[in-house]
């Protein structure tokens, strides 16, 4: 092993020998490699600046190398590295305080783990043993982790290799107002996006075998799709109803990145399981949540939470999630982000006024999506990835690619659009340089269009 810093070509050539990349075939793989980050902002090791137009994977909501976050860490590492989680600390202690003041309504208690998909497994298993029922509605456009249980519940191309998945999970059809799948236009269609899902419920056995609805707040990777207002209120009225429980996914949208803490706020309705990850932690140390309200945190007063992992709680995760919350009210980045995503969104639009292969334009805060489409009459979609797959070589690549040559680095998703979700500290000057940088990328996706 040569001491030092190594070589660009070293790092590149030995991530190819030695790792194996997800979500892509291995052959031909050139990475950018990035050596450093500040702010907004990361660099390779020739310097080239880059900026973050995805907080990576939407998670580096504060930014890069924030040293209120970094300092946390440090400081944790010093006193208390690690810790099993049978033992209390006061860093797990804060945090868990912290969440049951920004979270929505009466969700008091949380469980830790480490990832998005892991906060879903502990929903899975939250709602089953609590409820006593097996069954649970998920939905077919939604991504929820990798894992086998979080996959099932996904159920788009991903999920694919996991197959035969987890047994009990049924699917329903989702709140597209772009692409109904009830051909329907909102508001003339009364929510039948959400009548549907009850129906799903009834036939699958209601208050007695269905234990709780899941789905992703606002859709992510499979195309930022906002459902219509009155949605999620209907949702959870059905819930109610039957008894089961309502489960909102805010992996990708909690901490900031609607303009609100968490995206259900927007709706005005309290979710009985809350799951999150990415910025509670803004990503610098792996962290997730399986976040509850008083009722189910009840369940487990006698009988045990037979679940855990063993990093849940640890402490560097800890600090770096009580350091985040503290700078997220510091520097007022939930309101900031509601603004900064106004100006985005408007500029999202001026894009679309002049780029025939922009069909749709939507998203709330800082979490805008463009739909890219072949013919903005038919909608057909530049980029199918239940014929195509994952990442083919589409024009949506090529335009991403395009984009990252002129130092806008933004997150590919799996559906036929670019997703646009910056920083919560992004500027105006910050966003017209990278929306310049699509106004001439995406005249590619223009040249694929049907004339």
């Amino acid at each position: 092993m040569p001491s030092g810093k190594l070589d660009a070509d070293t790092i590149r050539q030995w991530e190819r020998d030695f790792v194996l990349y997800p979500w892509v075939a291995q052959k031909g793989l050139n990475p950018v490699i990035i050596d450093s980050a500040k702010g907004n902002y990361f660099f390779d090791p020739s310097g080239k600046k880059y900026l973050d137009f995805s907080s990576m994977f939407v998670f580096s909501n504060l930014g890069h190398a924030d040293p209120r976050v970094v300092e946390a860490i440090c400081r944790q590492a010093e006193r208390l590295p690690t810790a099993a989680s049978p033992f209390a600390t006061e860093a797990k202690a804060k945090l868990a305080k912290l969440l049951a003041e920004v979270t929505p309504g009466d969700i008091q208690k949380t469980f830790f783990s480490t990832s998005g998909a892991e906060a879903n497994e502990g929903a899975i298993k939250v709602a089953r043993l609590a409820t006593g029922k097996e069954k649970i509605i998920a939905r077919y456009r939604s991504y929820h982790g990798s894992t086998y249980g979080a996959m099932t519940l996904t159920n788009d191309c991903r999920n694919w290799a996991c197959e035969p998945a987890i047994p009990g999970v049924i699917h329903c059809l989702d709140p597209y107002c772009y692409r109904c799948p009830f051909g329907l236009t909102y508001p003339a269609c009364d929510l039948q996006c959400a009548k549907h899902v009850e129906e799903v419920i009834r036939f699958e056995g209601g208050a007695k075998r269905v234990a709780a609805f899941m789905a992703e707040t606002i859709v992510g990777a499979n195309g930022i799709i906002v459902p219509p207002d009155g949605y999620w209120q209907k949702i959870r009225e059905i819930c109610d109803r039957h008894d089961v429980w309502m489960m909102c996914d805010e992996v990708m949208v909690g901490f900031g990145r609607t303009g609100k803490w968490f995206a259900i706020e927007h709706w005005g309705v309290v979710p009985d399981i809350l799951t999150m990850a990415k910025g509670i932690s803004t990503g610098y140390v792996p962290l997730g949540a399986t976040s509850v309200r008083e009722k189910v945190a009840k369940a487990f007063e006698e009988n045990p939470y037979i679940h855990g992992h063993t990093y849940s709680g640890h402490t560097l995760a800890m600090a770096a999630g009580v350091a985040s919350i503290e700078a997220y009210k510091a520097d007022n980045l939930i309101p900031r982000s509601a603004q900064m995503g106004q100006y985005l969104m408007e500029k999202a639009r001026e894009l679309m006024d002049k780029h025939p292969s922009v069909g749709d334009v939507r998203g709330k805060g800082l979490f805008v999506g463009l739909e890219l489409v072949k013919n903005r009459k038919t909608k057909e979609p530049l980029h199918d990835p239940l014929v195509e797959g994952v990442r083919p070589p589409t024009a949506k690549m090529k335009v991403l690619a395009e984009a990252m040559k002129q130092g806008v680095y933004c997150l590919p998703g799996v559906a036929s659009v670019i997703m646009l979700a910056p920083p919560l500290a992004i500027t105006k000057g910050e966003i017209d340089f990278a929306m310049e940088v699509f106004d001439k990328a995406l005249a590619i996706a223009d040249g694929e269009t049907e004339k």
